[in-house]
């Protein structure tokens, strides 16, 4: 009979702190293959409260054990787990900065919201926000880190979450929730929300936790001065968030940098946007990294994955790739 890893290292310690033997306890012998198929992006499912659930894993070729993992949450709409098609979203380009440096991508689906539309969206720490489904999202995203962080044999400080958009928000709610098992996170046009739900959503998280916060000055789907999200029928039914200001001082609030002055980088390399992207690095143990993106509406940037402009989600910044400055924050986290 065969079991997992865990529980013989279980025993293991039991044995260990008993005073037995450690060449008394059964050894599992290494796996002859990789817990994911490398080289390819697969579907997989995961069963949390009774809900069969979906993820995608993209595993660059050669790579059995990966630098780290890194959790890439889609936004609310219809993309879902599209997100990873590349080409099609800024979201796929982690794969493209996966195989250069040997880390492993998940895309986690999220479930149907309960208005008209059903697409696919996020319960994050809106407590106002009437539509959407009851999954328990933190329940899910805290098993799945769990469950690929155990098939690598990887530490929580090798486990990275980020997300644009209403998995921006998921993002938050999990750090809020679940900061023990991540090692840093990064959020893109996502704020917290005005109205939070109770426990960990109000309290905030654990510990400091190494952050990057984006978002776009002129985003009018995740307000930049805060207010109702992606307002459409005028009736502020998916909640309300503060602004993107108020959300970087609740981080630097949580992470103890509240008086550190910020150094400042700026980067213009495209005439075709809004404006220029600025970087605002607040050091510490736990940093926190702020974008401002003058100008910029709710697209997520990126230098290669063009969106034209729109009168909904406004003008995508190309000044730099949302992808490369997330895994760039995450790789300098690294043990």
């Amino acid at each position: 009979m065969r079991y997992p890893c865990a529980v013989f290292l279980l025993l293991f310690l039991t044995a260990a702190c008993a005073g037995g033997a450690a060449s008394s306890v059964p050894t599992e012998p290494p796996p002859t293959t990789p817990p994911y198929p490398v080289g390819q992006m697969t579907d997989q499912t995961l069963v949390v409260g009774g809900v069969t659930r979906q993820f995608r894993v993209h595993v660059p070729a050669g790579t059995t054990t990966p630098k780290a993992v890194v959790f890439v949450l889609h936004g609310g709409g219809g993309e879902g787990l599209d997100v990873s098609v590349l080409g099609q979203h800024a979201l796929s380009v982690f794969r493209t900065v996966a195989d250069r440096e040997g880390f492993v991508v998940v895309y986690p689906a999220g479930l149907p919201a309960n208005d008209a539309q059903r697409l696919a969206g996020w319960v994050d720490c809106r407590a106002d926000n009437t539509v959407a489904s009851a999954a328990d999202d933190i329940g899910f995203l805290a098993a799945l880190v769990e469950r690929v962080r155990t098939a690598y044999g990887l530490t929580s400080a090798r486990m990275f979450m980020t997300g644009g958009s209403n998995g921006a928000q998921m993002t938050h709610a999990f750090a809020f929730n679940r900061a023990d098992l991540v090692g840093a996170v990064a959020t893109g046009s996502g704020s917290l929300p005005v109205t939070p739900k109770t426990g960990g959503c109000a309290t905030g998280p654990s510990r400091p936790l190494p952050i990057m916060i984006l978002h776009g000055s002129g985003d009018t789907q995740m307000p930049w001065g805060g207010g109702c999200v992606a307002d459409i029928g005028g009736n502020c039914n998916r909640g309300r968030v503060i602004s993107a200001e108020a959300t970087r001082d609740r981080w630097l609030q949580i992470n103890g940098l509240g008086g550190v002055t910020p150094t400042t980088t700026v980067v213009d390399s495209s005439a075709a946007d809004a404006g220029p992207a600025s970087r605002f690095d607040y050091p510490g143990a736990a940093p926190v990294r702020w974008w401002r993106l003058d100008g910029a509406g709710h697209t997520a940037p990126s230098r290669t994955v063009l969106s034209p402009p729109n009168p909904v989600t406004g003008i995508q910044n190309r000044d730099i790739e949302f992808a490369e400055i997330v895994w760039a924050f995450f790789k300098a986290r690294l043990p």
